[in-house]
């Protein structure tokens, strides 16, 4: 689950152990919203994360999203990391197919 550990007026650290998974997924949207909301600038540890689905990834995306620039992740798992490259692959093989798709329709018109 997620913790929020307030350093001091601006900046927190959001510590995730465990699960970041759908089961858990409105608490932790809730927690990443609320700190967004309150905190300038947050420090993400993931080092205690031990699954992650979609819905954890795309609760990674969000906090990078709405923080931008004022979210650093300072640690990470490797189970994290595995479904980020896999996340980023997946991306990276969906839009080559597009492209390639286009590119046969444009040839074939």
């Amino acid at each position: 689950m997620g913790q929020v550990l307030p350093k001091d007026e601006t900046v927190c650290r959001l510590s995730f152990v465990g699960k970041m998974t759908i089961e858990f997924a409105d608490e932790l949207e809730d927690k990443i919203i609320a700190a967004v909301r309150r905190f300038r600038y947050l420090e993400v540890d993931l080092s205690g994360v031990h699954e992650i689905d979609q819905c954890g990834i795309h609760l990674l995306g969000l906090l990078e999203t709405l923080g931008g620039k004022n979210v650093v992740i300072v640690a990470t798992s490797q189970v994290v990391e595995q479904a980020r490259r896999r996340q980023r692959t997946s991306f990276y093989g969906a839009s080559l197919a597009r492209v390639a798709r286009r590119e046969c329709a444009i040839s074939n018109s």
